[in-house]
């Protein structure tokens, strides 16, 4: 009995003696097991986060539903003496749409009654109305255009700060912020009758938006293993579209502007709450800041909603070792630009990606109601293209890859924009144009889903929120032009013009595709020197 005892004694004191015996595993093999096992409850988890962009669509075109303009035949009366006493004595003008009667002033046109001459009595208040610039008469059709485009320069803003925040800070924490801060901007609108500060609240609105739009993109893509990640694309893109309707109807069955942007207010905090209590930070995040102890923390709330026997104190995660030898700040990511020429090269194209789909994209849906008889039938058409885009996208990126699809997407849009060219009249206010804008929108779509996938395989991990930040901000700079493109181009040059240019455009990006490499089949990048290796002895090939 003594020998039995002395003999446990031995071995247990052998056990602490020998080294701990550790597993080593990437954060995608962490992350491939954890879907491996996954419950539903970490499904809705990382599929919820999508929601958070269901109100999307309302808070970018808001202003083309707030601020419509008046109309031939809607009625107005005099209520200064000048108006008063120019009626009188000519009171045909009372039949006359004010926007047409006009005075030249040093050489200018100018309308003979402003806004302090005149009352319109409409089924529902605008910002148009309110601030003057409904008619296309001096600078108003610029002043309009701006107030719609200043989103996308708050956007560019935004995700600069955002870029450096999401890779030092944290995706979640940045992005919660962000959402919150949208929420009060949206709701201060609801008493802003002051088209400067109405300018300024756009700006942030765009700011704010983006920022947590991009931050929560970047954390859901980084929960799920590649194979996984273009579904969470297209189910996104589903979202997406899903916005559109819900955009129309706060539109029409909204009569006050200002509450517009009340219910804008509402409708994207309820769709947003649970992202501040329920989702976690990303673990990727922590192991690119070195911090083994938070992403092992992380990772182990993630396995509570899986099934998965993860023994993570018994693992060496071996991402954190490629990550010890830099330091994670916004000079090391520029100083790995030029150190590695594979990282800068990515960057560069896809940011040329980002730049002209989104000018695409937004001058588009910022025009409808030039381009189709009624613009809620616009919007609706608008989603229902984007919602066929999403479905059609998932199938063929599984298909044919993330490169081949980007190529087709481009080339196709390239030559609709093409056919738009004629003007030809298809009758009841329908035209080959906005059929054709209405058959392009969905390849500009599939196209958008496309390259905010690919932008978060292409880039390492290091550089995430970086290149979503280079990428997106390229894109609010094409977004803030597409509305000049669409609406302001063709007046004043020939209507071939901007479709020829759109047409020539979308054949340089898929050019530009061409030039990219596949990232379906491969691991996600962690730092730089993966992107340099997976460039090695790349070749060309459609």
């Amino acid at each position: 009995m003594a020998d039995s005892e002395k003999m446990l004694e031995d071995d247990l004191a052998l056990l602490e003696e020998s080294p701990t015996i550790y597993e080593k595993k990437s954060s995608d093999d962490l992350i491939e097991e954890l879907s491996r096992h996954r419950t539903w409850k970490y499904t809705v988890l990382v599929f919820s986060i999508s929601l958070t962009i269901l109100i999307s669509p309302l808070n970018v075109y808001i202003t083309s539903l707030a601020g419509i303009d008046p109309e031939p035949g809607d009625i107005w009366s005099c209520v200064s003496e000048k108006c008063e006493y120019l009626t009188s004595a000519n009171t045909s003008l009372l039949q006359e749409f004010p926007c047409d009667i006009t005075e030249i002033v040093d050489g200018k046109t100018e309308l003979v009654f402003g806004p302090s001459d005149i009352e319109w009595h409409l089924e529902r208040t605008s910002f148009s109305v309110e601030f003057d610039l409904y008619c296309n008469v001096g600078s108003r059709p610029a002043q309009k255009t701006l107030l719609s485009s200043m989103y996308f320069p708050g956007a560019l803003s935004g995700l600069i700060v955002g870029g450096f925040l999401f890779d030092n800070v944290g995706r979640q924490k940045v992005a919660s912020v962000a959402y919150a801060l949208s929420f009060l901007v949206h709701l201060a609108t609801t008493f802003c009758h002051n088209f400067q500060l109405l300018l300024a609240i756009r700006f942030w609105a765009g700011f704010f938006e983006f920022v947590g739009t991009t931050g929560f993109y970047v954390l859901q893509l980084e929960l799920m293993p590649a194979s996984y990640r273009n579904y969470i694309n297209g189910f996104a893109g589903i979202v997406w579209a899903a916005g559109y309707p819900i955009a129309a109807a706060v539109g029409y069955f909204v009569h006050d502007w200002n509450y517009m942007y009340l219910a804008a207010a509402i409708l994207g905090i309820l769709s947003r709450v649970h992202t501040f209590v329920f989702v976690m930070e990303s673990p990727r995040f922590y192991l690119i800041k070195n911090d083994v102890k938070s992403a092992k923390k992380s990772f182990k709330a993630l396995a509570a909603l899986t099934t998965a026997n993860l023994n993570l104190d018994k693992t060496e995660i071996i991402d954190a070792g490629k990550a010890k030898e830099r330091q994670q700040n916004l000079k090391q990511q520029f100083m790995e630009l030029i150190k590695y020429p594979s990282v800068l090269k990515e960057t560069l194209l896809f940011m040329f990606l980002w730049f002209f789909i989104a000018m695409f994209f937004y001058g588009l849906n910022f025009g409808w109601s030039e381009i189709v008889p009624n613009r809620y039938l616009g919007y609706l058409f608008g989603g229902l293209g984007e919602f066929v885009a999403a479905c059609i996208t998932v199938p063929v990126i599984h298909k044919l890859g993330r490169r081949r699809a980007m190529i087709i997407f481009h080339s196709g849009a390239a030559l609709v924009f093409l056919i738009a060219i004629p003007e030809v009249d298809l009758g009841n206010g329908w035209t080959l144009e906005g059929v054709c804008c209405l058959v392009c929108v969905t390849f500009i779509a599939a196209s958008f889903a496309g390259i905010y996938l690919w932008t978060g395989e292409l880039a390492p991990t290091s550089h995430r929120g970086f290149a979503y930040a280079a990428g997106s901000g390229a894109a609010r700079v094409g977004s803030f032009l597409g509305p000049y493109i669409f609406n302001n181009l063709a007046p004043v040059t020939h209507r071939a013009v901007p479709f020829g240019i759109q047409s020539l455009a979308s054949l340089l990006c898929a050019f530009a595709a061409f030039l990219l490499v596949e990232t379906g089949d491969k691991e996600i990048a962690c730092v730089p020197a993966d992107v340099e290796a997976r460039r090695k002895g790349y070749r060309y090939r459609i």
